[in-house]
């Protein structure tokens, strides 16, 4: 399930070629013990809707036996309520939101880190990399967004820092002039924000144009370069700071480099224009190793393949997969870093 079409198609295609080419490699080598992987796909839209019948296709028509998906958390809720009703395992392998796994029934797992290890370890970042005491704070005023706020208030209020400025604001309602005011009125250290893709590119345009020069931090992780064709050199004027699992890094290791040698030119080909690959294109591609290594040591019945999954150590592109008892992966193997818009549209891992 990816959302092939919709504001989010742009992943949904490349997570797609990950997924091939993951598959094929798993066919030729063996990876999936006596068992290949054959795939299929349904358009997901990232909307709960269309998850919901694009699970229940892919179980009814394409005689699905295990599923993987969706991107975004409401839609893995409504695929994993299918996926329940039918005894069907689910791999989401994208979505965040704190407990999909937990609460989605025996058969579902989360092979992504949650939200709230994603916001505790932004929180820890901010007070490595930055020296403030005030915060202002602005968020969507959605499941993903009140999230953020919440768990960021709790972490940065333990650690010593004041929240002077706490806004919500609908995705719909694109004028940021209240919210500037109180900032050039209140002036916070540091500014943390957690919009959408395109709310983020509406304030940050905004925001430069202001003249503030307030550091900004950015939880919603628009995608490396795509975001940058949205905002030109807005975000480097700010030096806009946001968290990702990011490739063009110091650490990155031999593994990723061989994927995005293998990827990059597929993916760039199958959309029109160059790709850069990102840990969402990795985490599909992971996704299909997670789901081959499960069926090499517990097979496709239901029950014996959610033992097997529930049992995986697997060293995979972006990191190391294991599962808690909430099925849930255990954040410590998954790198984390910030990154910042500099001029020449380029963008390097803060230090």
């Amino acid at each position: 399930m990816l959302p092939l079409t919709g504001n989010t198609a742009w992943a949904g295609k490349t997570n797609k070629v990950a997924a091939e080419m993951a598959a094929e490699e798993i066919n030729a080598s063996g990876a999936a013990g006596k068992y290949k992987i054959e795939l299929a796909f349904a358009d997901s839209q990232c909307e709960p809707g269309p998850a919901h019948d694009a699970a229940q296709k892919l179980i009814t028509q394409d005689k699905a036996q295990l599923l993987i998906g969706e991107w975004c958390s409401s839609a893995s809720v409504a695929a994993a309520q299918v996926a329940r009703d039918n005894k069907i395992p689910l791999l989401v392998e994208i979505s965040t939101a704190d407990g999909i796994a937990k609460n989605g029934g025996p058969y579902t797992f989360q092979s992504i880190m949650q939200n709230r290890d994603i916001d505790q370890h932004e929180a820890k970042l901010l007070t490595e990399k930055f020296n403030f005491a005030t915060v202002g704070m602005l968020v969507e005023n959605n499941d993903f967004g009140l999230t953020f706020r919440k768990n960021m208030t709790e972490f940065l209020t333990k650690a010593g820092k004041k929240i002077t400025i706490d806004v919500k604001q609908d995705r719909s309602d694109t004028n940021f002039y209240p919210v500037m005011t109180r900032i050039q009125s209140e002036k916070p250290d540091i500014l943390v924000i957690s919009l959408s893709a395109g709310q983020s590119a509406n304030f940050v345009k905004a925001l430069a144009e202001s003249g503030i020069t307030i550091p900004v931090v950015s939880d919603y992780p628009p995608p490396p370069y795509i975001f940058e064709k949205q905002v030109g050199q807005q975000a480097a004027k700010i030096g806009l700071v946001r968290g990702t699992f990011y490739l063009d890094n110091p650490n990155i290791t031999p593994r990723q480099k061989e994927f995005i040698a293998k990827f990059e030119p597929r993916a760039s080909q199958a959309v029109g224009e160059q790709h850069y690959a990102t840990h969402w294109d990795i985490a599909a591609y992971d996704s299909v190793y997670l789901v081959a290594d499960a069926l090499k040591r517990g097979g496709p019945d239901p029950a014996n393949f959610a033992k097997a999954m529930a049992a995986s150590k697997l060293d995979g592109v972006l990191g190391h997969y294991e599962f808690d008892q909430n099925r849930e992966v255990k954040p410590d193997g998954l790198p984390f870093v910030f990154i910042k818009d500099v001029e020449g549209g380029k963008l390097e891992v803060v230090k």
